[in-house]
């Protein structure tokens, strides 16, 4: 079973994230080489959409679309863009194609970090 879907472990893992080791420095690190023109963000496994809000923070009138699979995670990010109209949430299994939602500027991901903490 994926342990993304299980309500549980995605509780689990959004209390500890903020520990999670050079975290913030990697985010730090994110922002810097994002483009000075960026418009598009494309956000690969966006979890509670924390990498989209840091970069909305830090560029306010970017455009961003998330995508995800796990159900648990994707009613989390919805709710945290909830009347944003500049970010839409989709779902989506890297496991498949990704779906048409167009191009971008910028692709980012903690992807690896959050599979390596599922393990």
């Amino acid at each position: 079973m994926n342990k993304w879907i299980d309500p549980d472990h995605v509780r689990r893992y959004l209390n500890r994230a903020d520990r999670i080791p050079h975290r913030k420095e990697g985010e730090r690190v994110l922002l810097e080489h994002l483009p000075d023109t960026v418009n598009r963000v494309l956000d690969i496994g966006t979890g509670d959409g924390r990498l989209l809000s840091i970069i909305l923070g830090h560029k306010s009138n970017v455009d961003a679309v998330g995508l995800d699979f796990s159900p648990v995670m994707l009613q989390h990010a919805r709710s945290q863009f909830a009347g944003n109209k500049n970010v839409q949430i989709v779902e989506a299994n890297l496991d498949q194609s990704l779906p048409k939602v167009g191009t971008f500027d910028a692709i980012v991901s903690s992807f690896a970090i959050c599979r390596n903490l599922a393990k």
